[in-house]
């Protein structure tokens, strides 16, 4: 399966069977997240106190069975944290699905007092996300959610400028964009096509908006084959 293809059946899982990963998966994963960490400057870790981040409470029920997690960090100076967070995250999210893994990008719903980082003076935590092995089909609180997301979901027109004139390989990417995931499923940000390159802007206002324009350009440019970015 390539990433491509991981991002077409990828779609948010909250319900995972109560175990920890498999140390086979874990050493690939860890592996993934090594060579993430090298290339963005950003600290990733793969973290297992997962029933203490995502407890009833701090996840509104909208979690169960989470043992491991995703914590993803970096200098809280950095203009393009957020950015790159949900660049280099959403790699890390189709790795996953290439492994078999469910995984879901989480901005507020969890316990960040229980994430148990041990963060460098200067360090913030962006966001976490959660990952872990999942039935074969969603339950049924996921079920409703996914049937939600899709109707409210928008078109790649919609979702850019100058589409009808586009050249088919921004055609291309931006219907990997629409497939992107988004907090709130807001999808808010805005790819424009121009003779001199590609320009996207994030519309919102919330911090998890900035993590969305770094998923939504990574999705562009898997899509697309083009490099939009200079992360």
């Amino acid at each position: 399966m390539t990433l491509l293809e991981a991002s077409e059946i990828r779609i948010s899982r909250r319900a995972y069977i109560p175990e920890l990963i498999c140390q086979e998966k874990k050493a690939s994963l860890q592996k993934i997240i090594d060579g993430l960490c090298e290339r963005s400057g950003l600290n990733i870790r793969l973290m297992e106190n997962g029933e203490e981040c995502f407890g009833l409470i701090k996840s509104y029920g909208m979690f169960s069975g989470v043992k491991s997690y995703f914590a993803l960090s970096g200098k809280a100076d950095d203009p393009f944290l957020h950015e790159k967070v949900g660049y280099f995250g959403e790699e890390l999210v189709l790795e996953a699905t290439r492994l078999g893994l469910g995984t879901c990008w989480v901005a507020g719903s969890y316990d960040k007092s229980a994430t148990a980082l041990d963060l460098a003076d200067g360090e913030t935590l962006s966001c976490v996300i959660s990952v872990g092995e999942i039935k074969e089909r969603e339950n049924l609180k996921e079920k409703v959610l996914s049937g939600i997301i899709k109707t409210k979901r928008k078109s790649p027109a919609q979702m850019s400028k100058n589409f009808d004139i586009a050249p088919d390989w921004f055609k291309k990417g931006m219907e990997c964009v629409a497939n992107a995931p988004s907090a709130r499923n807001t999808q808010l940000i805005v790819f424009e096509y121009t003779p001199n390159g590609v320009i996207s802007e994030n519309t919102g206002t919330w911090t998890s908006n900035k993590v969305d324009h770094g998923i939504a350009q990574y999705h562009f440019e898997l899509g697309s084959g083009q490099k939009i970015t200079s992360y």
